[in-house]
């Protein structure tokens, strides 16, 4: 059975993914695409995962590193099978807002449990479903925390985490991208949106060749 494409938008807070997730959805399938958006933690079409997200990111939840850690991968176990490979194998376009390598910029670095460590608790909740493509969206923290303050956004139990920790997370990503490079595209947000969409389009485009 032939398998469809998988794209997961990574970045910081305030990054703007959520929102580029929203426009690549509908811009794919004015180009005829069968396109699904999801993310994590969580995931669109897994109930189990849904209530793992909850205790993830309550305010008032008292999680360890190591069990948001496993809750995470746990939660992308039923995501993965519940939702993400099934539509894969349907032929479709995936797009997942994070993924695995989320856990290794916030848990394996910004909690300091260490990314190989995430990798090894990751292992078989990920199951070798790896993405075709992966972009990187970066921005300063300090700016992307400005940002959900203007937009009234409501900040998360990870949200709240202090402008350190925010900026270890973001030299994660840019250092998973720096030694994968054949996968992962950095893409610079602060700059007018259009000109982000310019930017993601086209590394679509080419991973898609079209």
């Amino acid at each position: 059975m032939k398998r469809g494409i998988f794209i997961v938008l990574e970045g910081g807070e305030g990054t703007g993914k959520s929102t580029i997730g929203k426009w690549l959805k509908q811009k794919l399938e004015k180009q005829g695409k069968k396109v699904f958006l999801t993310r994590e933690p969580g995931g669109n079409g897994s109930p189990v995962a849904e209530k793992i997200r909850k205790i993830i990111l309550d305010k008032d939840s008292n999680v360890l590193p190591l069990t948001e850690a496993y809750l995470f991968a746990a939660s992308r176990a039923q995501h993965v099978r519940e939702v993400i490979i099934p539509h894969l194998l349907n032929d479709e376009i995936v797009l997942c807002d994070r993924f695995v390598y989320s856990s290794y910029a916030y848990q394996g670095s910004g909690r300091k449990l260490g990314i190989e460590n995430i990798k090894n608790i990751n292992a078989l909740a990920v199951d070798n479903c790896l993405p075709d493509l992966v972009l990187v969206f970066d921005l300063e923290p300090r700016l992307g925390i400005q940002r959900k303050q203007q937009a009234c956004q409501d900040f998360n139990r990870l949200d709240n985490e202090n402008l350190k920790f925010h900026q270890i997370v973001r030299e994660a990503y840019l250092e998973l991208a720096r030694e994968n490079s054949d996968l992962f595209k950095i893409i610079e947000v602060n700059k007018p949106l259009e000109e982000v969409e310019k930017e993601v389009w086209q590394q679509i485009k080419n991973k898609l060749n079209f």
